[in-house]
């Protein structure tokens, strides 16, 4: 059985403090666990915390987690506590990230997560507010004025940056759920179609029929990823789904390798980079540049999922 013991330096008023609206001994203990750490006990803090029991003496199979230190800073006063903070807030970067999360979104993202944390707000509910902003895009680009078409693209951008602050708040709250990632996922998908059907219908004349076939075809591709990723063993999961020729790869290496199968093609394709050039486009009060963005993404990967259904291997 593996045991943690968070041992609290007397006096010290680090393990109380709080970071991104948690004790650091809770965190100390959520991240134990999460470790994969059987029991965890707690030496020298006599807070009530979930999930673990307080010791006096060091068990000697023990591994002793300092309850003063997280990340390699010492808490010792306000000004480290926010050192601290700040460096846990990074952590919500993933090698993996897209483009335009990457050197765009995250910062604008994480002074959001670091506020909204010390709220009682939840991921969920991060998630339904972006959801709704998504929701509002779509419908005032649909009414084809230009005002309009500009209002929903920066209300789509602002439900971007939103879709970004419910993952990082999941991280650094330690609530993580499967409801809320297939909420999060499915969510994104709804929007980003209506979005470009919105914008076929706001441009008009062939474009309508060419926007709402890329949008159809957008249905098609998701519906085979969510069932790749169901047969898989991880229903509502789109980063863990693999294409036929994926198989076996890792997260880190599909979607952040420069060597990765299509990387380009999946840096342009990822739902942050064509997202921001869809409000991108809207903001402009040009809509078309979100009908030819969506039907090019949608034909490349109308065929890629077509190919899946021929050429996929049954789960290892």
């Amino acid at each position: 059985m593996r045991t943690v013991v968070i041992d609290c330096p007397a006096g010290s008023p680090a393990p109380a403090m709080r970071l991104c609206g948690m004790t650091l001994v809770e965190r100390l203990v959520r991240e134990a666990r999460r470790g994969g750490a059987e029991r965890v006990l707690i030496r020298g803090y006599y807070g009530s915390v979930p999930g673990a029991d307080r010791v006096t003496e060091v068990p000697a199979d023990a591994e002793v987690v300092r309850g003063d230190i997280l990340l390699g800073i010492e808490i010792h006063d306000q000004r480290s506590r926010r050192r601290a903070e700040a460096a846990l807030l990074q952590t919500c970067r993933r090698p993996y990230d897209g483009i335009a999360d990457r050197y765009l979104w995250r910062a604008l993202s994480l002074r959001i997560t670091g506020l909204v944390a010390r709220t009682g707000i939840t991921p969920n509910q991060v998630t339904v507010g972006a959801a709704l902003l998504g929701l509002v895009a779509c419908g005032l680009v649909a009414v084809g004025e230009r005002w309009a078409i500009a209002l929903g693209g920066a209300s789509l951008l602002v439900g971007l940056v939103l879709d970004s602050v419910d993952g990082e708040l999941a991280r650094v709250r330690h609530r993580f759920s499967r409801f809320g990632m297939v909420l999060d996922n499915v969510s994104d998908d709804v929007v980003d179609t209506l979005f470009l059907a919105a914008a076929g219908l706001a441009t008009g004349g062939v474009w309508r029929a060419i926007g709402l076939a890329a949008a159809g075809a957008r249905v098609f591709v998701a519906l085979v990823i969510y069932r790749g990723a169901a047969r898989a063993g991880t229903p509502g999961d789109v980063l863990a789904f693999r294409w036929w020729f994926e198989r076996g790869q890792a997260t880190d290496h599909v979607y952040g390798s420069p060597l990765a199968p299509l990387t380009l093609i999946r840096s342009l394709a990822r739902h942050d980079a064509y997202v921001t050039l869809y409000g991108a486009f809207a903001l402009a009060g040009w809509p078309l540049g979100v009908v030819l963005l969506g039907s090019v993404n949608a034909a490349a990967y109308l065929v890629i999922a077509s190919l899946h259904l021929v050429l996929e291997r049954p789960p290892e």
